[in-house]
């Protein structure tokens, strides 16, 4: 005969089908108002890594030109949103053998435009940036859109080939 009845009882265990459905239904509704901030947060990862990958690429090609002591381009592919760096041989035609690998830009992330200074725009094509031996890389202003109306400016800095980042479309 028992004498303790704790853990037992005479009432069933477990949660309703009603209990269920109606914590479903919260979960559905907090879900739908976090889930559209979460995609946009992912998205400006994609205009963020864009962003590490011009930089270095401008980063890249100074410091080959400097070591190498020639002129050396950075090819932004406005069209197909790709970008390469090139040794640049005396007679102005690139070599082959010193073209660093093609990269893209991240994710849905794309060229708006390119402005070299002090005022040549181009919003198709290709565009050239040229660093030179001494150090001193081609000022410019690069405008990347995400998804959305994501916009993100970087304005190349000529004497230390630093990108300066900033939000939204600045001239």
């Amino acid at each position: 005969m028992p004498t303790c009845r704790v853990g037992r009882s005479n009432e069933p265990s477990g949660f309703t089908l009603v209990e269920l459905a109606v914590v479903l239904m919260i979960l559905t509704v907090v879900l739908g108002l976090v889930l559209p901030q979460a995609s946009s947060f992912l998205f400006r990862s994609d205009l963020k890594t864009s962003t590490r990958r011009l930089a270095g690429a401008v980063a890249y090609s100074r410091s080959q030109a400097m070591l190498e002591g020639r002129l050396w381009e950075l090819t932004l592919d406005l069209e197909t949103n790709s970008f390469w760096a090139t040794a640049v041989e005396a007679e102005d035609s690139a070599s082959d053998l010193d073209t660093v690998k093609k990269r893209t830009l991240a994710g849905e992330v794309r060229f708006l435009d390119v402005k070299k200074l002090p005022n040549e725009s181009k919003r198709a094509g290709r565009v050239a940036l040229h660093c030179n031996p001494k150090g001193l890389v081609e000022p410019a202003i690069i405008h990347l859109a995400g998804p959305g109306k994501q916009i993100q400016t970087l304005i190349i800095k000529p004497f230390n080939g630093r990108l300066v980042v900033s939000e939204g479309y600045l001239e």
